[in-house]
């Protein structure tokens, strides 16, 4: 919501625009560089995440409000390094994270964006990290490995696992199981004394 209304904000080739969701009248548009936008945008603290995709990856962080054209006046940050082209980035409590394509892990203020850590995880990404047990941030290579990390100022790995075959999909959460599509096989994870 904002202002009171409901408003979808849709990424596109070169614009974000927020839209009023009963009427489909444009309220404000952000003019950036960028196409074929995969990562879902995640909202927190009067601001809008986004990625600009494709040529070269940006994220942004744009202020909520304004009408009209808020190119010049709602850009909050701007991240160049390490932005992804397809994982959504994952807003938490105290930080936003994302995920290069390449595999690179940044921890970001979401007020400024600057880096509290990057890390370096094996493999490539396409996955989105998804959060879990309060503090725990799981992450799927297109390798199939699988990485848990905490959601903590200083990079920390919880754990690893592989799942032996090609990944591209988001792990999914429901209750005590995790979910993990794979190329060939949807694999189920419970958590010990879960009921099944």
């Amino acid at each position: 919501e904002e202002a009171g209304r409901k408003v979808v904000v849709c990424p596109g080739s070169d614009v974000v625009q927020a839209l009023d969701a009963g009427t489909g009248k444009e309220l404000w548009r952000l003019k950036y560089t960028g196409y074929s936008v995969i990562p879902r945008p995640v909202l927190g603290d009067g601001l809008v995440y986004l990625s600009t995709s494709y040529d070269k990856a940006s994220l942004l962080a744009v202020r909520l409000g304004g009408t009209g054209n808020v190119t010049s006046s709602h850009l909050a940050w701007k991240l160049d390094k390490n932005a992804p082209h397809t994982p959504s980035p994952l807003l938490t409590k105290g930080a936003l994270y994302v995920v290069s394509d390449a595999g690179t892990m940044s921890r970001l203020d979401p007020k400024s964006g600057a880096p509290a850590w990057q890390e370096r995880l094996a493999g490539h990404y396409s996955a989105s990290p998804v959060l879990a047990s309060g503090d725990l941030i799981l992450l799927a290579s297109e390798e199939g490995d699988i990485t848990v990390v905490r959601d903590s100022g200083k990079f920390e790995k919880v754990a690893t696992a592989k799942l032996g075959e090609r990944s591209l999909a988001s792990p999914a959460l429901m209750g005590a199981t995790l979910l993990v599509r794979g190329e060939e096989h949807l694999f189920r994870f419970d958590a010990p004394g879960s009921s099944k």
